[in-house]
This record gives structure tokens, sequence and C-alpha cells, in this order.
């Protein structure tokens, strides 16, 4: 008589399964470790331990809003992590220069100083307001687009993708606090 596990064997409870796959195969390294540079082609690398050297990565803040400061992922063509940066501030000089023109390229975030209107148009919210970056006129499609953040932060999603940053709701002037609580 067959032995009936041996037709339907059992998956081996040892084996590493879908994210405990993706741990091991991603890189979590320290800064002390990290060189980073662009080469004559605009092409961002990351040499790990003087010796892996992965080649056109782009970095994202692994937690943009909560630790944003903390750790930093770059990713493939792809999207796939293919290491992992704890604390970029102990990068060497030109390493965290490179790493920060590529974030602030692809991280634009216009903090905003002061909302001079915010009113209906056409189902979605047009917002008139003063940023770091000038004054500037976007429409919130709905109200899952403004996110509160701990701290008095908000960050806020236009029709367009475009992303802006209140740093503190408490910092704002009296009217403009009126108008944004009608908001959240």
């Amino acid at each position: 008589m067959e032995d009936p596990q041996q037709e339907n064997p059992q998956p081996d409870a040892s084996a590493p399964t879908g994210w405990e796959k993706e741990l091991q195969r991603l890189e979590l390294v320290d800064a002390s470790r990290v060189r980073i540079w662009r080469d004559e082609f605009r092409r961002l690398h990351v040499l790990v331990d003087g010796q892996t050297e992965h080649v056109d990565l782009r970095p994202a803040p692994a937690f943009p809003i909560s630790e944003a400061a903390e750790f930093v992922s770059f990713l493939d063509e792809k999207g796939r992590e293919a290491v992992l940066l704890r604390n970029p501030s102990g990068l060497d000089a030109d390493s965290a220069t490179a790493l920060a023109e590529e974030l602030s390229r692809a991280y634009f975030v216009p903090k905003i100083h002061h909302i001079y209107e915010i009113e209906d148009a056409h189902g979605a919210a047009r917002w008139e307001v003063e940023t770091d970056r000038g004054y500037r006129v976007f429409d919130v499609r709905d109200r899952e687009d403004v996110r509160v953040v701990p701290g008095g932060r908000l960050m806020l999603q236009d029709v367009d993708g475009n992303r802006y940053e209140i740093e503190s709701t408490h910092a704002l002037d009296e009217r403009s606090q009126r108008l944004l609580d009608t908001q959240v």
C-alpha cells in the first residue's frame, strides 16, 4: 500500500515564503557601508561594501511620512527594492549630496504657508495658496486626498497627483486655519 503523503507532499514549513524571500533578497545597509554617485549618463550608482554595485536605481523614502529621515529605499527599473539604506545622515559628503539632489528632484513637495481660499469647484475643492515655491491654485478631488499626519502636519494631493505639505497647521494664520477646518 502506498503512502498517501507521497502523492501530495506537504510544503516545507522551513522554506521562506513571499515576504521572507523578499527580506532575504533585500540588502539592508548602514550609511557607512555605502557610496552613491551619478555617472556621465546621469544614472545613479549605489556601491555597497566596495563590492556590490547597483546601477540606475531610484531612491524613495521607505516611510515618507512617519520616518522620512531614517530609511531610504533604492528601487530597480521594475520598482523592486534592491537596497534599503539605514540612517542616510551618516553618508559621506559626496554621497549625501548625490542622494539629496535625486530626492529633491523626485520628491518636489511645496510647503503651504498661507491659504487664501478653498471653494467648491465642480465636485472638487479648489485651493488657492501661498507656498515656499510661490502662489499656487490646485484642485483636490475629495477629503481622502487631505491626510492628517501626527504632529500637526498635513499632506495633500491634487487631481494631477502633485503633493503639498503643511508642516504645522498650528503655525498657519487664523483665517488659513478656519478655511482648513472645512476640509479636515
